[in-house]
This record gives C-alpha cells, structure tokens and sequence, in this order.
C-alpha cells in the first residue's frame, strides 16, 4: 500500500473548512492520477458523501476525532465516497488528503481514512510524517479490524474500531 504525503496547513482547514486555496487551483496542480477523483466538499473531520452515518454517528465520530487532534497534534479525517469511479481506492484517498490538506503541512502529520461501501473497499492514508508510526503493514491490521464491521453493515463502529486502533499505534494516551 503506497502511503500519500498530505499537506496545508492544519488551521486553515480548521477555519476554511478546506483546502487554502481554492479547488480549481488545487485541481490544476494535481497529479493526472487525481483526473478522475469527484469534487468532495469537506465537512470537517467526517464526510460522510456515501450517507452511511446517522447523524448522531457522524457527531461521536466527530467528537473522537477532534478529541485525538487535541491530544495529539496530529489530524484524522474520515470520507466515505458512494462510488470510486473505478479508481483505485488509494489514489482516489491520496487525492482527497491532498485537496483537503490533511494534517499540518510542516509535519505532513495527516491521516485519511476512506470507505467506499459500494465497492467493498476501504483505505488509510497517511501523510510521511506519520509513517513511522502508522506502518502500511499496521494501517493494513487497521483496516481489517474495520472490514469486521462493515460486513455487518456496521460502518459507525468499523470506523470506531478503526480510529482506536489508530490513536493506539499513534501513541494517543486515552
């Protein structure tokens, strides 16, 4: 699994709700792997375009995110997309992390975490300043933990699962 380094700064995403510059230009900038990856607005530390979450998910979600952030200075967001496009599922999160400028760009610190239901597919991907402590090898157990879940429709809590696991390996007192 090929990890993805992403960048912007974290308090523009904080007080922007996105990327620091605006989508065309990040568009324009983008690698021709990113051609075909839609438009994903973010809406904070859960984007939930695949509407997989009930809302009083999306806020524990949320509120768990924020909590990790807090913690430890280092940025997870999670996106679930209705469908790929036939994209890999690892460009189409490298892509996302890059647009939304996940993480703080000094550290390229950020963490993405994608669910494509539809698909059947799912991907972390991490920013070179975490990983050393998100091995692909340790983001692939991540993931298997989360695919336990999702067989049984229960995204919140593969997610959930996903984020422990994560704040674990990441060195997140709880």
């Amino acid at each position: 699994m090929r990890q993805a380094a992403l960048v912007a700064p974290l308090a523009i995403l904080l007080i922007a709700g996105g990327c620091k510059q605006a989508p065309e230009a990040v568009a324009a900038q983008e690698p021709a792997a990113c051609t075909g990856v839609p438009p994903m607005a973010l809406a904070g530390y859960v984007t939930d375009a695949a509407g997989i979450l009930t809302g009083a998910e999306e806020t524990r979600l949320t509120e768990r995110l924020a909590r990790y952030e807090q913690r430890t200075k280092h940025q997870i967001v999670v996106a679930t997309t209705p469908a790929l496009n036939g994209i890999d599922v690892g460009t189409f999160g490298d892509c996302l992390g890059n647009r939304w400028g996940t993480g703080d760009k000094d550290r390229n610190d950020g963490i993405l975490i994608l669910v494509a239901p539809t698909d059947r597919r799912a991907r972390i991907s991490t920013g070179t300043g975490m990983e050393a402590m998100l091995t692909n090898e340790e983001a692939k157990d991540v993931i298997n933990q989360m695919t336990s879940h999702f067989k049984s429709l229960d995204y919140a809590g593969g997610l959930s699962t996903g984020i422990d696991a994560i704040a674990v390996q990441t060195g997140e007192a709880r």
